[in-house]
């Protein structure tokens, strides 16, 4: 070990944040020059907050004695890589140089560069934090009980009155089917977008997070409007999280129930058609892309708040990516993470089905990007689109295999899976 430790930024705060899957308390870490929040156990704040003694045998020898923990070097060693990779640390000498190779490494040659922001890129357009703080206490009735059960009977008042007269519900969903119609449609996801980003934005304000930005965020330049909501990582308990994140869906349900209920109650005209219009929309999109936890949209943050599990992808695929070489190669590596079994097989199970539906998303992005542009340009996007999405993460994971090649020649299981695999390429 070195033997003192560098000086943390100054700027840097902790607050307390929620407990953890496995019952363990949690802080949150702020770094309010770039907005971002990382998470921390209990080993690592109980090592920050020792930082002091500048020894780093010192800090392990005063947490071994005073808490329940028992940690090692090793402990240090894992911090003191955290820090450094996500430039936490005050810049000592010599660290121009290495802070502008890292800045290199991040942003690549120009042909990564236009493949990210081919793939993925962010617009803000507002800073709506100033007049949020005004319009919050003036719509403040919308978050009350009283309006929420309004709703609630609003909601059954218009399925119920769809119900009655779906034959002419459906024939206005046929005659929608157009190019007209997909223009109406458009507007009314506009509007249904900007109220469900609005959503998140006054529920964060209320529970006291500054929104610094609202914009459009391209994915594969496929436009969907976002609200920057990192605040919500001060807020210490989950409910709150759990609020925010919820809200944006919880916004397009309520526009889903009052323009149902105002559908069946209109007379024919232009008002019955705009309220038709949000009510499809709204329960459609709701249901179909914001609730699906299976793309980083409002569904996955609920679920990985309501787990306690932030990064849960991420994890979830190492645990797959871990259970998928254990059961073809029995190489008795230890898991990732330690999970109850049950836990552990749902979130196998969930990463399965990520993957799969993403695979099926991606297909059929890259068909319409075929079909929509210029043919030679329709075939390279399609090669970036199956290339990045499908053949890099299968070429990762091959690299893997390759360096357990060692361990692969000893397995009996490996022998039997790689015959298995060939019996396979032989019968396609």
């Amino acid at each position: 070990m070195r033997p003192g430790l560098p000086l943390l930024r100054q700027e840097l705060s902790i607050d307390a944040g929620p407990r953890l899957a496995d019952g363990q308390p949690s802080w949150t870490l702020h770094d309010p020059v770039r907005n971002q929040f990382f998470q921390l156990d209990w080993p690592s704040f109980e090592m920050l907050s020792r930082w002091g003694l500048q020894d780093p045998q010192a800090v392990i020898d005063a947490i071994n004695r005073d808490t329940a923990l028992q940690l090692d070097g090793g402990a240090m060693e894992r911090l003191l890589a955290f820090l450094r990779d996500q430039q936490l640390l005050q810049p000592g000498r010599g660290a121009a140089v290495a802070f502008a190779a890292m800045r290199e490494r991040q942003r690549g040659n120009w042909q990564q560069w236009l493949l990210h922001n081919y793939l993925f890129f962010r617009v803000p357009l507002l800073r709506p934090d100033r007049w949020l703080t005004w319009l919050a206490p003036q719509l403040a009735f919308l978050f009350s009980p009283a309006f929420r059960w309004l709703t609630v009977a609003a909601g059954v008042a218009g399925v119920a009155g769809a119900y009655r007269e779906w034959e002419r519900f459906s024939a206005t969903l046929m005659d929608t089917l157009s190019w007209h119609g997909a223009l109406l449609y458009g507007c009314a996801v506009t509007f249904a977008k900007v109220c469900h980003e609005l959503g998140h934005a006054l529920t964060a304000k209320r529970h006291g997070c500054r929104v610094p930005t609202m914009g459009l965020a391209f994915l594969v330049m496929w436009p969907v409007a976002y609200t920057d909501t990192n605040e919500v990582w001060k807020l210490a308990r989950r409910g709150q999280r759990l609020a925010v994140a919820g809200a944006g869906i919880a916004t397009e349900l309520m526009i889903a129930c009052w323009a149902t209920l105002a559908w069946a109650w209109l007379p024919e005209g232009g008002p019955k058609q705009v309220a038709f219009l949000l009510s499809t929309t709204t329960w459609i999109a709701t249901v179909a892309i914001n609730a699906s936890p299976f793309m980083r949209f409002d569904g996955y943050f609920l679920l990985s708040d309501y787990l306690g599990l932030p990064n849960l992808h991420s994890r979830a695929f190492a645990l797959a990516r871990w259970d998928l070489r254990e059961r073809l190669f029995a190489l008795g590596e230890p898991a990732p993470e330690a999970f109850p079994p049950r836990r552990r097989t749902g979130l196998v199970l969930f990463a399965w089905a990520v993957w799969i539906y993403r695979l099926v998303l991606f297909l059929g992005i890259a068909a319409l990007v075929y079909h929509f542009f210029i043919k030679a340009v329709g075939i390279l996007l399609f090669m970036v689109e199956i290339g990045w999405f499908v053949a890099l993460p299968l070429w990762r994971e091959l690299q893997a295999w390759g360096r357990r090649w060692t361990a692969l020649r000893h397995s009996r299981r490996a022998w039997r899976s790689g015959a298995l695999l060939a019996l396979a390429a032989l019968a396609f």
